[in-house]
């Protein structure tokens, strides 16, 4: 006795064993794709799209819209939600933060004086001079170490890691030599 299609009533040949063809087997798919679903709605008790508000059989009992249309319309929402939460920034007010000018009056620590010591290729010193020589005085920094200024050195072709140095600088061969002993 030949075998027939599940779907078809065919006869079937060769090796197959429920369906005549790939057609056959898709639809019955669907069809018990549809049963399956029903019997599912069926469990699960009616509930109000969170969407729409139109009530509905949900698949699952975690199913909160009706259909695809409200389930992407609901994932929208979310994600700005998401969105909205992800970026509670303050307004920023510069102008509040902003710490008081303190305006120092301590100059004890400067003189005036009327001589000046210049640097070399100061472009200044001959209206310092010309101030002095018709009576001037100037105010002389105290002689407490000054911080490094970027002119300092280029003019002799120092590179920015030759000014700054990098801590304590050694010969490697000497290190070796040392290690060995």
């Amino acid at each position: 006795m030949k075998k027939k299609c599940h779907v078809c009533k065919k006869e079937l040949t060769g090796l197959k064993t429920r369906f005549c063809g790939n057609v056959c087997y898709l639809n019955h798919k669907a069809e018990s794709a549809k049963k399956h679903s029903a019997l599912m709605r069926k469990k699960n008790p009616p509930k109000p799209c969170t969407v729409c508000g139109e009530e509905f059989h949900p698949l699952r009992a975690d199913n909160t819209a009706c259909s695809k249309v409200c389930s992407q319309e609901q994932a929208k929402i979310r994600q700005q939600r998401k969105r909205d939460q992800s970026r509670k920034l303050t307004p920023v007010k510069p102008m509040e933060k902003r710490k008081p000018i303190v305006v120092v009056e301590d100059h004890k620590k400067f003189e005036r004086v009327k001589v000046a010591e210049f640097c070399r290729g100061d472009k200044t010193k001959k209206y310092v001079l010309a101030y002095l020589q018709t009576g001037g005085t100037i105010l002389k920094f105290p002689d407490e170490p000054r911080a490094k200024i970027p002119e300092v050195n280029i003019p002799f072709g120092h590179t920015h890691d030759e000014l700054m140095g990098f801590g304590l600088e050694f010969d490697h061969d000497e290190q070796i030599e040392i290690d060995a002993l």
